[in-house]
C-alpha cells in the first residue's frame, strides 16, 4: 500500500485479496468515514487516508488489560480473577492462562511469556500447573522408564504348541 497513490474499490480488494475482502465492505468503510478524494465515481481513496482509518479501526475495539486482569469476551471488558486462581499450561513459546470472571462466572483466556510465570505464581494462586515447568530446578532426567518384562505374555520355549496330553 503507497502513502500518496490513489486507489478504487476493486484495487483495494486486489491488495488484500489474501484476505478475501469484498467490495461490499470498502463501500462500508466509505460510508463509516473513508475519506475519499472527490465525489466522482470510481471512488478514489488515497493509501494514506485508507492506513489511518485501519488503525483508528483497529485501536477502537482493542481493550487494555493490567497484568491482574484478562480479557472476559463474554462482558466484552477487562475483568478481574474470580478468586485469583489461575489455571496455566504452557505452549510451546508461551503460557496459556485460563481464569474465571468474576462479573459473570464465564471462562476467560490469555497468553503470557514464559519468563512472567514467577510473577503470575506471586499475584495468582496457580492451580493444575505441570510439574515439568513449575518447579524451578527441573531434573535432568525426565524420560519414564518402563521394563519389558519377557517371560509374562508368551513362552520362549514354544511349550504352547506342544501336544503332550
Amino acid at each position: 500500500m503507497r502513502y500518496w497513490q490513489t486507489y478504487d474499490v476493486d484495487d483495494i480488494c486486489a491488495v488484500f485479496s489474501d484476505l478475501r475482502l469484498h467490495p461490499q465492505t470498502v463501500r462500508k468503510w466509505i460510508k463509516n468515514g473513508l475519506k475519499i478524494t472527490d465525489k466522482g465515481r470510481p471512488a478514489l481513496i488515497y493509501g494514506n487516508d485508507l492506513i489511518t482509518y485501519l488503525k483508528e479501526n483497529n485501536n477502537k475495539n482493542k481493550c487494555k488489560t493490567d497484568f491482574d486482569q484478562l480479557y472476559c469476551p463474554s462482558c466484552q471488558d477487562a475483568r478481574h480473577i474470580f478468586e485469583n486462581k489461575i489455571h496455566v499450561t504452557q505452549d510451546v513459546q508461551k503460557l496459556s492462562v485460563k481464569g474465571i470472571c468474576r462479573t459473570c462466572k464465564k471462562p476467560m483466556y490469555q497468553f503470557y511469556k514464559l519468563s512472567d510465570l514467577s510473577k503470575l505464581r506471586h499475584k495468582f494462586k496457580l492451580v493444575g500447573v505441570s510439574e515439568l515447568y513449575d518447579c524451578e530446578h527441573p531434573h535432568g532426567k525426565t524420560h519414564l522408564e518402563t521394563i519389558t518384562d519377557s517371560t509374562l505374555g508368551e513362552s520362549t520355549t514354544g511349550d504352547l504348541f506342544d501336544d503332550k496330553r
